[in-house]
């Protein structure tokens, strides 16, 4: 099913051309999320493609897509809470060590990192999806770069922090994420497409470490007792 397809029958109501709308961007949004910190990523994401459900209709054509879904995402992404130190699963190297650094960025300058190398917009795009003029996107991801490729340097990583390598290091961090959280984009579409409530996933439970188990002198003591009260007064 092309993009303009799913468009035509998500705008008449049909469950599959909006699925085929959020199989396409669904990644990218969760991955953001994750990169901005966002504490409860699957109820901001169930928010955003809610919306984006209920304006469907606003959404003309595949080359809209884009800055469509990244404001209604945004709006919803940069009202969240930040939980940082949030890891990014099967990174390892200089991608885990790139994502060290892109998660202390001030958020002004993940956000423009985030549209500019991982969802490939122009500043322009950008611009109109954040309500911002495009020189302050510039100037944060000019920012970004300075200072993860001073992280990198740190870390002893020879690698060009230019934007094509950026631009592959946020593709690893999506696909990491599409794998990792399968289960719970699905359950996010589930929610969109019947109205019910997303359920964070429980957080592991920590294994108890085993208490030590103190050995029971009571039998020795008690003989020892009767053994000194026996030779006290010998």
């Amino acid at each position: 099913m092309t993009l303009a397809d799913a468009i035509a029958l998500a705008h008449r109501g049909e469950t599959e051309g909006f699925a085929c709308l959020f199989e396409h961007t669904a990644p990218n949004i969760w991955m953001m999320a994750a990169v901005l910190g966002c504490p409860y990523i699957g109820t901001a994401v169930t928010q955003i493609y809610r919306r984006a459900s209920d304006e469907v209709s606003s959404l003309r054509s595949p080359s809209d897509l884009r800055v469509w879904i990244g404001r209604i995402a945004f709006d919803v992404l940069l009202r969240q809470p930040e939980d940082t130190g949030r890891d990014i699963p099967a990174l390892s190297g200089d991608s885990a060590e790139a994502y060290r650094a892109i998660s202390v960025l001030p958020r002004q300058e993940r956000t423009a990192l985030l549209l500019l190398c991982g969802d490939g917009c122009s500043a322009p795009q950008a611009a109109e999806i954040l309500s911002q003029p495009d020189i302050e996107i510039k100037r944060a991801m000019r920012r970004a770069r300075q200072t993860i490729a001073a992280h990198m340097k740190q870390a002893g990583c020879t690698k060009n922090c230019n934007t094509v390598w950026l631009i592959a290091v946020l593709d690893e961090m999506r696909r990491a994420q599409a794998d990792a959280a399968a289960s719970e984009l699905e359950q996010v579409l589930t929610c969109v497409q019947t109205g019910t409530e997303y359920r964070e996933p429980e957080p592991p439970v920590q294994a108890e470490e085993p208490v030590p188990q103190l050995e029971d002198t009571r039998e020795k003591s008690g003989f020892f007792q009767k053994w000194f009260r026996s030779r006290r007064f010998g």
